[in-house]
């Protein structure tokens, strides 16, 4: 029996960006039954490399349900004024809970609209809004030479609103009595190549500070077909990881077409590759990155009647 097998495991985020993950496991892992190997598969990342766990799973959330073609996807940045900023995180909270309350409560308004004007068909209109959100603070410690960092908000945000909306959503009050809880900068999102990899490592680069997460219901989870533990083995392992990390053609020749279950196939793009080596097990752990393109993906074959 083999001393050391190597998985591979694909994660498939939505229509259009996908990773490979090459790493070694062991024996006990490769006889695990199908179900103990999906779970290994979704813990995938926290147990090889925890410290960049939760950048791989916001990423992967947000390649599988946010995409530039709807250009209905804002990155939203939200501060407090010094009068409303909160002490507890609960009041944090609950200060995003009302935001998307009233979001919500105009986009409600937008989709009735739409229905009254074609019921069959309300013009794409999203019934609610759809968010990842981050709330993210740290008090001051000097024994451990930790500075304040006052409560904000990150926001992946897919909705109909106007900027102006999404912004006076922030805040507190009616009529004349509004009152901004803070700044809200709103851009929108920038896809490179069906990633916002860039943003999802900007608000998860520090470690220290406390983080507490929020997603709205429905959101679909990445897909992880069952891995397969006898492509590679360590030596080719360790050659993709040293001779071919940058190589095109090796990756594209090896995922550059998948077959899908209703008899498509999605062709991909290497966007890059990326190799760990741990010393003290001597093992190699590569993650490779995968683009499919909508405009250039292979047209469905016409069925004959």
């Amino acid at each position: 029996m083999k001393a050391r097998y190597v998985r591979e495991q694909k994660t498939i985020c939505g229509k259009e960006y996908m990773e490979v993950d090459l790493l070694n496991v062991s024996p006990a892992e490769h006889r695990a039954s199908v179900r103990k190997k999906k779970e290994f598969a979704s813990s995938l990342a926290m147990q090889r490399c925890n410290e960049r766990y939760s950048k791989r799973k916001l990423q992967w959330m947000v390649a599988e349900n946010f995409t530039e073609r709807k250009n209905q996807t804002w990155l939203v940045h939200m501060t407090y004024n010094d009068e409303w900023l909160p002490y507890y995180d609960e009041d944090a909270e609950n200060n995003v809970t009302n935001w998307l309350d009233k979001m919500n409560r105009r986009q409600a308004k937008k989709y009735a609209a739409a229905i009254r004007e074609n019921p069959a068909n309300p013009g794409g209109v999203l019934p609610k809004v759809k968010y990842i959100t981050v709330t993210e603070h740290q008090r001051e410690d000097k024994n451990k030479g930790l500075k304040e960092v006052r409560y904000h908000h990150h926001t992946i945000l897919e909705c109909d609103l106007s900027i102006d909306e999404i912004k006076s959503c922030w805040g507190t009050g009616r009529g004349k009595n509004w009152e901004p809880l803070g700044l809200v900068k709103c851009d929108r999102a920038e896809f490179d190549k069906g990633s916002l990899e860039a943003y999802c490592e900007y608000i998860t680069k520090n470690q220290k500070r406390t983080r507490r997460w929020r997603q709205s219901q429905g959101l679909r989870k990445p897909t992880q077909p069952r891995p397969n533990d006898t492509r590679y083995t360590p030596r080719k392992l360790a050659e993709a990881a040293t001779m071919y990390i940058d190589d095109r053609k090796f990756w594209e020749d090896r995922y550059g077409m998948l077959k899908l279950g209703d008899g498509s196939a999605r062709q991909y793009a290497f966007v890059g590759a990326e190799a760990r080596y741990n010393e003290i097990t001597a093992e190699w752990h590569v993650i490779a990155k995968f683009w499919a393109d909508p405009r250039r993906q292979p047209k469905k074959k016409a069925v004959r009647k």
